[in-house]
């Protein structure tokens, strides 16, 4: 009796195995899938495609203001052969908005699919990346992660620059960290990308940071001679992909590697809590020539500041791009990856990838906190929430059963696509909806000899629905000031809605039709939201 109890029992640990084993396997099999990345990439972009034209149908008051107000004019005037200089941004975004538009014949939607079909690579170059450089479970879990993230869906269906230089920046990683031996071909495509991401977003300037990879890290092995040689190909080619541009700004504004974005590092040292967005931008920007203005100031805010926001930058991370529900697997992730010393696999391509993350992460620290700056992260933090559920060096799967792991990163994807789909349900279509009604009715009622040519307004998108050149609404001590600068600027036409009613506190009264508005003549008006379209009166 005995006998046949020990040998059920043995039966019954032979059948746990097999069937741990086959779950392992036919996992694997799953995970190894070689088109996986692709499938579900193809998944998102159909999806997100299919949802973004029903629902995203104008866009809103937050990053789109950028599209309205900068990405579209300069992309007709790229189309009509004059290439304008933004202080803040590259031009590629506007030059291939420009392209895209000459076939859709619609620059919001030529927006949101640049920004859906960039998305998608982003996901599939994440999978193949992740894939590579750590195992395929690992980058099957941080795809999905990446894909229902809601600021990263949120951003998918935003028309800006957001995606597009993501996907170039996810690019030149994957090419620079594709194989474990140097291929000059590799390096010399992630070059040019690099390239192609700083002429989309000047912190494109954070992929640099490959040299100190490629000197110190060493994954490649190579000898000091070839690690100099190829370094210095990577920079070369960098630099020369934006050397046009360069050349461009030096010979119609003086600088070579022209930009403002150091006004951007003094709003957050000295605008951020003091004064109003508005009033900075207004009044105290232009008295910032140079980064050297803005660190010589107060050198020891800028040095405060910036360590300060390394932990500040983090915690809103945590909080509004992650959401703590996988912010605290992050902390944990990291404590493991401390305690597991990554310093004795140095010279490997995962340190290479832990490095340029934390690049771009010291990058942003700099600046203002905005959730949209940190979505190149999200597929770095989902690693470092991941990984350690399938990686043999952290020993998670031997304290807890390979179920209770799966059980856990499948809940994380759940409760984050949850997350996204309330998120996003309620900002899709959050846009400013009544622009789409007067665009009929100005369409419809204002014969061509009174159609203007410029419309002030707080936000440019009711210069894109009207087809008129936008004005920003002046800033203005009074009512009589206000209607002599748009004099001064030959506005034809001044909307007046909550949006400037809330950054123009002092001329609420335009919110009312029937009030008495010298200088202005009321076109048409709405109640629900109140917004007045004036004409202006010249004399």
């Amino acid at each position: 009796m005995q006998k046949m109890k020990s040998k059920r029992k043995s039966n019954k640990k032979l059948q746990t195995k097999k069937s741990k084993v086959s779950l392992e396997e036919s996992l694997n099999k799953f995970f190894q899938f070689r088109h996986l990345g692709l499938v579900i990439a193809v998944l998102y972009f159909v999806i997100l495609l299919i949802v973004s034209l029903l629902y995203h149908k104008v866009g809103d008051y937050g990053i789109e203001t950028d599209f309205f107000w900068g990405y579209v004019p300069n992309a007709k005037s790229f189309i009509n052969g004059d290439l304008q200089i933004d202080p803040f941004r590259g031009p590629l975004y506007p030059m291939v908005l420009g392209l895209v538009n000459l076939i859709i014949s619609n620059y919001f939607y030529s927006g949101i699919i640049i920004g859906v079909l960039s998305a998608s690579i982003f996901i599939f170059l994440t999978f193949e990346l992740v894939k590579r450089i750590f195992s395929p479970a690992v980058s099957f879990f941080v795809s999905l992660l990446l894909a229902s993230n809601p600021i990263f869906v949120q951003y998918t269906y935003s028309a800006g620059t957001d995606m597009m230089f993501n996907v170039l920046a996810a690019a030149t990683l994957f090419f620079f960290f594709k194989d474990k031996k140097l291929y000059y071909k590799n390096l010399l495509i992630a070059a040019v990308l690099g390239g192609l991401s700083y002429l989309t977003r000047y912190n494109g300037v954070f992929l640099l940071g490959f040299v100190f990879i490629i000197l110190f890290v060493n994954y490649w092995n190579n000898n000091w001679l070839q690690r100099l040689k190829s370094s210095t190909v990577f920079v070369a080619i960098f630099i020369l992909t934006f050397t046009p541009w360069g050349i461009y700004c030096l010979s119609k504004k003086g600088s070579f590697f022209y930009n403002e974005n150091y006004k951007n590092i003094a709003y957050e040292l000295y605008g951020k809590g003091k004064i109003s967005w508005d009033q900075f931008w207004f009044n105290e920007s232009s008295s910032f020539t140079s980064l050297f203005d803005v660190i010589g100031r107060d050198p020891l805010l800028f040095l405060s500041t910036t360590i300060g926001n390394i932990g500040e930058h983090f915690l809103l991370d945590m909080e509004r791009l992650m959401g703590w529900y996988v912010g605290v697997f992050i902390i944990l992730g990291l404590i493991l990856l401390l305690i597991s010393n990554p310093f004795k696999n140095w010279k490997s391509r995962e340190t290479g990838y832990y490095l340029s993350n934390l690049f771009f992460f010291a990058l942003l620290t700099l600046v203002f906190y905005s959730e949209r700056f940190s979505i190149f992260l999200i597929s770095f933090y989902s690693v470092i929430t991941i990984q350690p559920f399938f990686r043999e060096k952290f020993a998670v799967n031997k304290r807890i059963h390979l179920k209770v792991g799966y059980f856990i990163v499948i809940s994380l994807v759940a409760v984050t696509l949850a997350q996204s789909i309330s998120f996003n349900s309620s900002r899709i279509n959050s846009g400013p909806k009544e622009l789409l009604v007067l665009q009929d009715w100005y369409d419809t009622n204002i014969p061509e000899s009174e159609r203007g040519n410029k419309i002030a307004a707080r936000k440019a998108h009711v210069a894109y629905y009207l087809g008129m050149d936008f004005v920003l609404l002046p800033m203005a001590n009074s009512y009589e000031e206000l209607i002599e600068k748009l004099h001064q600027n030959n506005v034809d036409y001044l909307y007046f809605s909550p949006i400037e009613a809330a950054m123009r506190r002092e001329f609420q009264a335009l919110l009312n039709p029937k009030s008495s508005h010298p200088g202005l003549k009321v076109v048409v008006y709405f109640n629900n939201p109140p917004a007045v379209l004036y004409r202006i009166i010249y004399n």
